[in-house]
């Protein structure tokens, strides 16, 4: 049978409720019957008061029950509508949020496609993939995030350890030039023969063609035996593809502030990628990776850069 169905006790309870309700009528009916009759009154007298007053006994209960439940369905509507006023505001303010979001990806300089690409890409993280998934790509994306915050912040960002993607992404990213220094004990002989050393030519060839001015110094800090026909082999290959070479030889620098000797490489005169390794071991120990954006900072390793530049021979 269709309808709402009212539970067994539910349906004494309220019964129980009115039969108390009725007692007490034929209760108070009946001393007021008592009363009249002691009183010596007309029977009929007795029994037409003793029916009106057990009569507005029952009405007054009623009244006070329906003045009960009335206070309970204002209260729960009050309730409700608390209810659906922090959920209408919390909802509100999710709109507010999405919206002014999406006004500060209208404004960003990045193209709002990536953006809608990895929010959702995003999503394809779902509960049914392993939780080790989860972690990993909630780390991605906190890491991710630090590197935009400091490129937006226009300071500096850090990875820890030496790094191949932003190397790769600047020199493929730059369009007037790139000025590198490299010394021997860092990124010497060894690198240009890794996979990474080779994706790194090939994306200098690259911006070669495509107008980029490519200036690199080759610093002799601590020459060793055959260093110098290995040094040749290295200058030789960026030479191939485009790149303008030179040379500091360890006399020379040694001249030039050591502050000055160290890897860097400026990107568009904007940022400068450098590399901080540990001393005294070999192969050398990357301790980590900087982007510098200061502009004061990109000004001075410029300045270094130009004053290198013009003390190292040409190859």
């Amino acid at each position: 049978m269709s309808g709402l169905t009212v539970p067994a006790d539910e349906s004494v309870r309220r019964l129980s409720k009115v039969m108390r309700k009725v007692v007490i009528a034929l209760v108070t009916g009946g001393v007021a019957f008592v009363l009249t009759n002691l009183a010596d009154k007309d029977p009929l007298l007795s029994i037409t008061l003793s029916v009106l007053v057990g009569g507005s006994a029952l009405v007054v209960q009623f009244l006070v029950s329906f003045e009960g439940r009335l206070r309970e369905v204002q209260l729960s509507q009050e309730e409700q509508s608390r209810q659906i006023k922090a959920c209408v505001d919390e909802r509100f303010r999710a709109i507010s949020e999405a919206t002014e979001l999406f006004h500060l990806i209208e404004e960003c300089a990045v193209e709002t496609e990536s953006l809608a690409r990895l929010v959702r890409h995003s999503t394809k993280i779902t509960t049914h993939l392993p939780e080790l998934v989860h972690r990993l790509a909630q780390r991605e994306l906190d890491r991710m995030s630090e590197f935009l915050k400091g490129l937006g912040d226009g300071v500096e960002t850090i990875y820890e350890g030496e790094d191949r993607d932003w190397l790769l992404s600047l020199t493929h990213s730059a369009e007037k030039s790139i000025d590198a220094t490299s010394l021997t004990t860092v990124d010497g002989g060894g690198l240009w023969n890794t996979d990474l050393g080779q994706r790194y030519l090939d994306a200098q060839r690259y911006a070669v063609q495509r107008g980029v001015r490519i200036r690199r110094i080759f610093i002799e800090d601590q020459p060793g035996p055959g260093s110098e026909s290995a040094l040749e082999k290295i200058c030789r290959r960026h030479a191939d593809i485009g790149v303008e070479v030179r040379v500091l030889h360890g006399a020379t620098a040694a001249e030039l502030r050591r502050t000055s000797l160290f890897d860097f490489i400026l990107f568009d005169d904007v940022i400068s990628y450098e590399l901080m390794a540990r001393p005294g071991n070999i192969p050398p120990i990357v301790v980590n990776t900087r982007l510098l954006l200061r502009t004061n900072s990109v000004t001075d390793h410029s300045e270094r850069f130009r004053e290198l530049w013009e003390a190292a021979q040409p190859r």
